[in-house]
């Protein structure tokens, strides 16, 4: 979830925003949007009946900024580096990704004692592959209608399908520019994508009655979703300078169908399948909107201080909400009173801003790193062998 804008362009560069090349503040404002939903849902926060849809609004976020990272290189370069492209999504994502799960597996033995401690162990062997969505669907695991307590690591399912989107995604890109050849790529990219949406939206609708928990988990049923913001992103060259009314309602009906799904819809909606159609396109229209109004100002709203602030840590944010609304709550065997859980939403929102500042940009921005590429994969692979040993050595211990 997971991408930031600020990977485009940077931020001394706003001031000559495009779709294609600049930063995007509405983009910024819409990944806060997501994030306060969901931790709005998890907080138990009256209104956020459906907080949960935040998380298909980052897949179409994540669709669309990768898509225009992948874009921006061609233009540049004619081509596509897939070395570079996985060498970012190693610095954007594992250093935060391997702290939270290391921090999580030590608090939730701490407090919640060692059996639990065991079974999170278990979830993390799958959540450090990236395949905890497939681990959570294989056991049965749905946080909207679990009846047992959700794994403290059970966030990591919707990682688990954006670093999926993000290994099959640039082989496709690079499978389109093949076809194209020396033609624009734009047709051939429309029709990719097109199909991914038309199968992935159809997939999703068949298996949520039959397979909920499955549906809910499953690539193949988000993917529809990320392949919209990638249709996004490919048309927004043609979007930017339409009319003002036009971006600014379309900005205004997608807000509107967010906040619309998030109340009526609830946590006993079968999710995803038709129930995500309206937030989704609702995403898709903010985005949209944003496109052509994207060598305009977004307003005070958008680019209120505190907004975009928010919209900066929020991959950090939803790494570590979970686990420090989930385990207090394990551990008090009732349920928290309001003002506790409102409490744990507010520290939610401190401790990211130490692990955004401390953690994801430093080593995302680190010269070292971003020059050499065989750093990068070191460093991942010293991230990862630093979970499995966490992990191997908890279970041996325990």
């Amino acid at each position: 979830m997971i991408d930031h804008p600020e990977e485009i362009i940077s931020v001394a560069d706003r001031s000559s925003a495009t779709p294609a090349t600049g930063f995007r503040a509405d983009i910024q404002a819409m990944r806060a949007l997501a994030v306060l939903l969901v931790l709005a849902y998890h907080a138990h926060l009256p209104g956020a009946h459906a907080g949960f849809l935040g998380v298909d609004v980052f897949f179409v976020i994540s669709g669309f900024v990768i898509t225009n990272v992948l874009l921006k290189e061609r233009a540049r370069t004619a081509g596509t580096s897939l070395p570079d492209f996985y060498g970012r999504r190693i610095r954007r994502i594992l250093p935060a990704a391997t702290v939270v799960l290391i921090a999580t597996l030590i608090a939730t033995s701490h407090w919640l004692g060692p059996i639990i401690g065991v079974q999170t162990a278990g979830d993390a062997k799958w959540v450090a592959a990236f395949l905890g969505n497939f681990h959570f669907a294989a056991v049965g695991t749905n946080y909207l209608t679990a009846n047992n307590p959700p794994s403290t690591l059970q966030q990591y399912w919707s990682l688990a399908v954006e670093e999926q989107f993000y290994l099959v995604w640039p082989l496709l890109f690079v499978g389109a520019a093949l076809l194209a050849r020396r033609r624009s790529v734009t047709p051939v990219l429309l029709v990719v994508l097109g199909v991914v949406i038309a199968v992935s939206l159809f997939w999703s609708i068949h298996q949520t009655p039959q397979n909920p928990v499955v549906a809910f988990n499953s690539p193949f049923t988000r993917a529809w979703e990320l392949a919209l913001g990638g249709l996004l992103a490919v048309t927004a060259p043609i979007m930017l300078g339409g009319p003002r009314w036009l971006g600014h309602g379309l900005r205004v009906l997608g807000f509107g169908g967010v906040l619309a799904s998030t109340w009526f819809l609830t946590s006993a909606s079968l999710w995803p399948g038709a129930n995500s159609i309206l937030p989704v396109l609702s995403a898709g229209a903010m985005v949209a909107g944003g496109s052509i109004l994207a060598d305009r100002a977004f307003g005070p709203v958008t680019n209120f201080a505190p907004i975009q602030w928010i919209g900066l840590i929020s991959y950090s944010l939803y790494l570590v909400h979970w686990p420090i609304l989930t385990i207090p709550s394990e551990y008090s065997f009732t349920a928290l009173p309001r003002h506790s859980e409102i409490e744990l939403a507010l520290l939610s929102i401190a401790v990211a801003a130490v692990l955004y500042f401390a953690v994801e940009r430093p080593l995302r921005k680190q010269a070292f790193l971003v020059e050499r590429r065989w750093s990068t994969y070191l460093l991942g692979a010293l991230l990862i062998a630093a979970s499995y040993a966490t992990i191997s050595w908890y279970l041996r211990h325990h």
